[in-house]
């Protein structure tokens, strides 16, 4: 699930909570406790809200307001409770909320790549996030309220296509998922050295 800074979701989350992997029966549960916290783990401060449990399903309805203020990844928490005192914690929701400033969102970097589009809106964002870092780390710093030269974009891009690559359990597989990649350590390579800091030919003097 991924939106922009500044927008304000127009339609109700429906979640299915389970529990490995297996629809919980939420019929011993009477209400629903939600909390949205960003990429910092600090939570956003809104008018409250709103959980309805129908059914197998828990109807969220997003509370009026601002609540995208920065881009990065959201943790929607919900905690389920009874009258009788029970009380669980659901599996979290992961909401990535993109940006403006120039590096790649999860929208362009899907457009790119078309394996991409097989892995969680989490898994993409992390892939970039970590490229995004590595690459700062190698170049030139971009100063604050800057947008990122096109070299960087690029190199972002193909560092965390080469990640991804790398990350597969079973290449032989040909299966794509969160459940088919550990994300591991996978250094710049020279090419994506040479996109971030072009070296020119030196002279040859005759």
């Amino acid at each position: 699930m991924t939106y922009y800074v500044g927008d304000s979701p127009s339609e109700d989350l429906v979640v299915e909570p389970a529990r490995n992997d297996e629809p919980m029966d939420l019929a011993a549960f009477d209400s629903c406790t939600v909390t949205l916290r960003d990429e910092a783990g600090t939570e956003v401060e809104s008018a409250g809200f709103l959980a309805t449990i129908e059914g197998d399903t828990v109807i969220v309805e997003w509370p009026g307001g601002e609540l995208f203020a920065d881009a990065g990844l959201y943790t929607l928490t919900l905690v389920l409770e009874s009258d009788a005192g029970a009380r669980e914690r659901v599996a979290p929701v992961y909401i990535v909320i993109q940006g403006d400033d120039g590096w790649l969102t999860l929208d362009a970097a899907r457009e790119d790549w078309p394996d991409a589009r097989k892995i969680s809106d989490r898994l993409l964002h992390i892939l970039l996030s970590l490229s995004k870092s590595e690459v700062l780390s190698y170049g030139d710093p971009v100063p604050d309220g800057e947008r990122p030269p096109l070299n960087y974009v690029k190199a972002q891009g193909d560092q965390a296509r080469n990640k991804l690559n790398a990350s597969k359990v079973d290449p032989a597989s040909g299966g794509f998922g969160d459940e088919s990649f550990i994300i591991k350590p996978f250094p710049l390579d020279w090419a994506i050295k040479q996109t971030i800091r072009p070296k020119t030919a030196l002279p040859v003097f005759g």
